[in-house]
This record gives C-alpha cells, sequence and structure tokens, in this order.
C-alpha cells in the first residue's frame, strides 16, 4: 500500500489483522480478515491500487484541528484500474444532499469533473458524495464507503482527475479521537460489496451501536398496508375542513386505505419559523382532535409531519418554546448575520429535550406515526458551531429514542446523507428519492433514483418511493409496480374523490395489505454498467419472493428509443442479493426455472434468453419460480407479485400442499398432468399452465393439489 505526504513519504502503515466472528450469522456472511490500516499522520494522497479484500482506513487516536471550514483532512485517492463506475452524490449542496442523492456512471473520473446536466437530472454538485462503486478490470465489484463515526465526518468529492475524501466537523473545535475514514470491500457481486463495506463500518470505533441491518428494526405496521398523504395534491393547502373531508372520502370509499399522513402546512409558525409544535389556529382551530377521532377499523393510524429542525428557518426567537429555553441557542447567520434563528444547543441532553417534546405532541395528540422531514439540513444548522457532526448525531440519537419510547413509526425523509443514515439506529424506512410529481421527466429520474439508491441503503433501510398518483394514468401503473417491487411503503396523494383504482387492486389483498417483497428491489449488475437514460438499454430490477421466487422489471428510460432487452436463467441468482442474512446468491434450480410474464400472462421454462421490446418508459414484468418434482407455483396471477400470495408447505412427485391469505386465481404449471383440487381439474391456459379460482379460503387454511 502506497500513502504519500507533501512532505515526506508517510511513515509505513501498521497493518492490523482483526477477526470478527458475527454472531448468528452464516458463515458466507462473515468478514473473517479485516485489515485495519492505522494512519499516525494525515496523508495527502491514499494510493488504493494493492487493496486488501476487505479493510478500513483508520487515522489513529490524536488531536485533528478543523480548517476555517472546518475541514480535517483532504485526501486524494488514487484508484485501481477498473472498467465502470457509480459515484452517489447529491445534486444539490445546499441541502448536504437530503432527497437528492443519486447515482452517476462514469468509466473516467475526468467525466465526472467535466459533468454536463442533461434532463431528467438535475444540478452539478458532486461535493459530499457517499460511495464509490466500481467494476474492477478482472469483473470484481470494489465499494468504498465514507464513514461518520460521532464526532467525524467523511464524503467524497471530485476534482479535476481524481476522488478526493473530506474528513470534517465543519466546526470550530479541535477533537482528539480515533477517526475512521472509510471501508472497502471487494467481491464477485455489488451486492455483496457494499454489505460488506457497511459490516465493516458498523463495528468501527465512534460508529458501533449508531445503526443496525435491516433485519435487525421493525418494519412499521401501518406501512404494510395502503395509504394516503396530503402533500403532492394540497401542498401546504390544508385545514381542518380539508383533512376532515380527505378522511371521510376514504372511510366511505371501497379503497382499503388503513393510514393518513397529514403533511406540511399546519404549524404555529411566522416567516418559516417555528412558533410551537402546536397548529395554526386559523387553519385547525380545534386542534387536532376532530381529526384523530376519525379513526376506525378502517383507517387505523394516523400520521404527522415534522421538520428536524423546528421548521424551514429553524425556531423563532419569539418566547413560544420557554419549556425549552434553556435547551436553545440563538445563531445569527445570513448576509452580515443580519437573521437570527434559534436551534437545539449542541448537547445530547438539550437534543433529548427538544425531540421529546416534539414527539410528545405528536403522541398525545392521537398521531401513531410521525414523518420527520430536512434532516440532512440540520448539519447547515450547525454549521460554524463547536462540532456540527456531533450536533447531527445527538439530535438524530434523540429522535430515534424518543420515537422509539414512545412507540411511533418513523418515516425519515430528507435523510439520505450519510451524516444522517449512520445515527438511524431505530427506524427503517427511509426515502429514498426526490419528491415524486405529475412530470416525465420527473417520473423517470425517481425510478433511477430509488433503486439505485436501494443498492446502498438496502442493507440497513427499506425503501420509501413517495407517494405517487393514480390518476396520472400516463405512468400509474409503472408507478405501482415500481412500488411494489421495492418492498417499501405504497400510499398515494390524489384528491380523494378521483383516485382510480385499476392499477391499485393488484397490489394488495383486500384489507389494504400489500404484497410484499423479501428484501428491496435493486438493479441487476447489468443495469450498473451503464447510463439507464442515455446507455441504450433497459434498466432492469430484481427483488426476491416467496417460495425462492424472484420479480424482475424492466423499463425504457431512453428518449424516444425503441429498446430490446431480455431476461436471462442467470438473473435469477441475484434475487438472493439483498436477502438478510445474506446467504449468498441463489442457486438455479436443478429442473430450472419457469418464467411467467405477468403482463401476457404466459409461461415457459426458461432456458436461452427471453427477448421483448420496450418503448420509452414502457415497462415489463417478469416473474421466475422454480420448477420442483415437474411444478411450479406462480401464485394468484392477478397480483403483480403472484408468488408472494402463496405459501408453498411441500412439493412431491404427485402433490403440491399450500395455503393463500385470501382466495383468488391460483396459477400453476404442471409437466406432468392435470392439476386438481378436491377432485376439481384446473383450467388448462396452454403450455402446462393451469388456472383455478380458489374460493372462500380461510387464512393458512392448507390447500392440496394433486394430478393424475
Amino acid at each position: 500500500m502506497k500513502i504519500l505526504n507533501n512532505s515526506r513519504f508517510l511513515f509505513t502503515s501498521i497493518l492490523i489483522l482483526s477477526v470478527f466472528l458475527i454472531i448468528g450469522c452464516n458463515k458466507k456472511e462473515q468478514i473473517k480478515e479485516i485489515i485495519t490500516e492505522n494512519l499516525s499522520e494525515i496523508p495527502s494522497v491514499l494510493d488504493l491500487k494493492n487493496l486488501s479484500e476487505n479493510g478500513i482506513f483508520t487515522l489513529k487516536k490524536q488531536v485533528l484541528t478543523p480548517n476555517k471550514k472546518g475541514i480535517i483532512a483532504d485526501i486524494v485517492l488514487k484508484l485501481p484500474a477498473y472498467k465502470n463506475g457509480m459515484y452517489y452524490r447529491p445534486f444539490s449542496e445546499v441541502k448536504a444532499s437530503g432527497n437528492r442523492m443519486e447515482a452517476l456512471w462514469f468509466q473516467d473520473v475526468l467525466e465526472l469533473s467535466n459533468y454536463k446536466q442533461i434532463k431528467p437530472r438535475e444540478d452539478k454538485n458532486m461535493k459530499y458524495g457517499s460511495l464509490i462503486l466500481l467494476q474492477k478490470k478482472n469483473g470484481n465489484y470494489l465499494a468504498i464507503l465514507p464513514i461518520v463515526s460521532k464526532m467525524v465526518g467523511n464524503t467524497f468529492d471530485v476534482d479535476q482527475s481524481n476522488f478526493r475524501l473530506k474528513t470534517a466537523t465543519y466546526g470550530t473545535a479541535s477533537i482528539e479521537v480515533n477517526a475512521p475514514l472509510f471501508s472497502y470491500a471487494e467481491s464477485s457481486t455489488p451486492y455483496e460489496a457494499i454489505r460488506k463495506t457497511w459490516e465493516l463500518a458498523k463495528e468501527a470505533e465512534g460508529v458501533k451501536g449508531n445503526f443496525n441491518w435491516r433485519s435487525d428494526k421493525e418494519f412499521p405496521e401501518p406501512f404494510k398496508y395502503l395509504g394516503w398523504c396530503s402533500w403532492e395534491h394540497y401542498k401546504s393547502n390544508i385545514n381542518q375542513e380539508i383533512i376532515v373531508n380527505a378522511i371521510e372520502d376514504i372511510k366511505t370509499s371501497d379503497l382499503p386505505i388503513r393510514w393518513v399522513l397529514i403533511d406540511d402546512g399546519y404549524l404555529d409558525e411566522k416567516k418559516r419559523q417555528l412558533l410551537s409544535f402546536g397548529v395554526d389556529k386559523k387553519k385547525f382551530p380545534n386542534g387536532w382532535k376532530p381529526i384523530t377521532d376519525l379513526k376506525d377499523d378502517k383507517v387505523k393510524w394516523m400520521g404527522l409531519w415534522r421538520n428536524f429542525n423546528g421548521f424551514m428557518d429553524g425556531i423563532s426567537v419569539d418566547k413560544t418554546l420557554e419549556t425549552l429555553s434553556e435547551h436553545l441557542d440563538t445563531l445569527h447567520y445570513g448576509k452580515n448575520k443580519s437573521k437570527t434563528r434559534m436551534v437545539s444547543k449542541n448537547s445530547s441532553a438539550s437534543a433529548k429535550a427538544f425531540y421529546d417534546a416534539m414527539t410528545a405532541d405528536t403522541k398525545e395528540n392521537g398521531f401513531d406515526m410521525i414523518k420527520v422531514d430536512f434532516q440532512s439540513v440540520n448539519l447547515q444548522f450547525n454549521k460554524g458551531r463547536e462540532n456540527p457532526v456531533l450536533g447531527v448525531h445527538n439530535n438524530n440519537r434523540a429522535l430515534e429514542e424518543n420515537v422509539k419510547e414512545k412507540n411511533l413509526k418513523l418515516l425519515n425523509c430528507i435523510a439520505m446523507q450519510n451524516f444522517n443514515v449512520f445515527n438511524q439506529t431505530y427506524s427503517n424506512v427511509i426515502r429514498s428519492s426526490v419528491d415524486y410529481k405529475i412530470d416525465l421527466d420527473r417520473i423517470d429520474l425517481t425510478i433511477v433514483q430509488n433503486f439505485t439508491n436501494a443498492l446502498w441503503l438496502g442493507h440497513v433501510h427499506w425503501l420509501d418511493q413517495d407517494m405517487f398518483h393514480t390518476s396520472f394514468k400516463e405512468t400509474a401503473r409503472l408507478m405501482a409496480v415500481s412500488r411494489a417491487i421495492s418492498g417499501g411503503p405504497i400510499y398515494l396523494s390524489d384528491e380523494t374523490k378521483n383516485i382510480d383504482d385499476t392499477y391499485l387492486n393488484p397490489l394488495m389483498y383486500k384489507d389494504g395489505e400489500i404484497i410484499g417483497t423479501l428484501a428491496p428491489g435493486v438493479p441487476l449488475p447489468e443495469s450498473l454498467t451503464q447510463d439507464p437514460y442515455v446507455g441504450k438499454k433497459a434498466f432492469k430490477v430484481i427483488a426476491p419472493l416467496k417460495n425462492e421466487s424472484a420479480v424482475i422489471m424492466a423499463v425504457n428510460l431512453n428518449r424516444d428509443t425503441m429498446l430490446k432487452s431480455a431476461i436471462s436463467l442467470s438473473d435469477y441468482p441475484n434475487a438472493g442479493g439483498m436477502i438478510q442474512p445474506y446467504k449468498g446468491l441463489w442457486e438455479i434450480p436443478k429442473e430450472g426455472i419457469l418464467l411467467y410474464d405477468a403482463y401476457k400472462k404466459t409461461a415457459n421454462p426458461l432456458t436461452n434468453d427471453v427477448e421483448f421490446e420496450l418503448k420509452t418508459r414502457e415497462e415489463r414484468l417478469f416473474q421466475l419460480s422454480p420448477i420442483t418434482k415437474g411444478w411450479s407455483v406462480i401464485g394468484n396471477t392477478d397480483k403483480y407479485l403472484s408468488a408472494g400470495t402463496v405459501e408453498v408447505q411441500s412439493i412431491s412427485e404427485d402433490e403440491i400442499v399450500c395455503t393463500m391469505k385470501e382466495s383468488g386465481n391460483l396459477t400453476i404449471w404442471s409437466k406432468n398432468g392435470v392439476p386438481k383440487l378436491n377432485g376439481v381439474a384446473f383450467k388448462s391456459l396452454g403450455n402446462q399452465l393451469y388456472e383455478l379460482n380458489i374460493s372462500n379460503t380461510a387464512s393458512q387454511t392448507e390447500i392440496i393439489i394433486n394430478r393424475d
């Protein structure tokens, strides 16, 4: 390993070999050897061309003094040779990313430093990068993850010909700590390479206990069902009458919308600064009771939007939060420091007090969920103080602890920057794109953002792809299918009288429960090698379903271009890439895979590649299911995720034993005869595909299918 310094060749790095045994994990999950590069001095250049398989770079304990911008180190990274790369950057510097984190494809760093914005992409910012993923010349993937510890944050930046690592507190005080810089890992699969970097970072000094695996955190119960949010239709133009009428519409409709989220537009604020955690009395003269009293067996849960920083411009200096006065600082900002606002003091005690007040008001007013927005802006609010990175840590941890204590279900929003992600201990859902809009460029942007962000965030979170409009018919099915494959929450924002259920029913059961995936949907490896907007290839994502089945969505995001694409047998193993606990990629069953075309409702064993064409913004949906003893269970084909509707208990040569949550059209492929249920033959659909409407099926009642 070459480590260079401006003044002299740096000392020889001390290599410490550590063995970490990950309790309860499969052997394939364990990183048995972690090479830790302990740096006694801050290098100007790190040569990464001869890295071990995985490891972590750390500055040994020493006094670290930030410069005037709060930067401790600015280190050039010399990367190994590679064929392709993905760089995750926020396309907005001002908010340190927010919902704006996205991947850029490159084959040379110069492409990034000379970046030209082409629709649907937005802005040219390259600062605050959160991940580098390289496909090396040997075909392996190398992931490099900048680490944020309690005291020190690391992000990437780009200069003319290099990536740079920025190590910072963005504050004024010197600190004396061990400072982990970044973790790295190489694997034959992109999913495992990124997962290993998280695993390494998870055990780093100053990080341990700050975040957890997705599978170690509760998925909020409300998000298992269809929901509705006020924002995209009403924006901030809400009041008591509007919200009450919307909820009444939902309650009297046939749609099983089970939760409602009241977004921005209600707060007691002045000039975009928080006065109190209460409501604007002109808009909501009777407070929340007339609204939360509307909860019943149908609309079971309600959620409320909150701003992580109080409101858009912080907290007002007006003494309306007097009970918190000892926990707030007055800061001067803007041109010539002419403006004032209050923020929580930079201490764990003050952070706890502030978020206790926020969450208590939410809980006491009858809400079950809390959407906390603009988390990534908190770094900006803290800049210029002693240690803003520590401030963000204190605030995120205080929010997490208070939400857990009060049993509120948290939706993280504008929170993708790693300063926040590294401190989300218990929460399990995070927004993964900029806001949905009824705009085709924005539709394209959010599809790619959501699924590429799942590639790195999906190890620690389920992804929220945001609300959408069923009434925007041009993309309604695409939006519904994308959200189904995400595995995350699904919720609408149409005016409640205009919701179109055409593409909703295939998402869910009659009670509104979403038919989900076993892990977040992520791009297939072939979609990680070229820009999906101009690469002349379909953007393809995969997610695992029950019964060792997988679902693949392919969509054409190239402008005015008809594309040819294909589903391959080699796609199937990638369904295991995001499963937790990780046990490696799936093996192709000995008898092969059945490919089911969800839109054409046809099926055939998958041997050679199955080709198809896509118009711009057209999607196709396929299910890949194992063939076992001459059978393949497809499931209820009225649903997008058919395999998710069936639990297969056993398969023998003559019999399938399974259960279904509710009645529906059960589709089976049988190589060796007509399937029967209680003597009733399934209807032939051709090519050994059979269907029978299973009626009056109670949950978990065994269905026994045999054949002649």
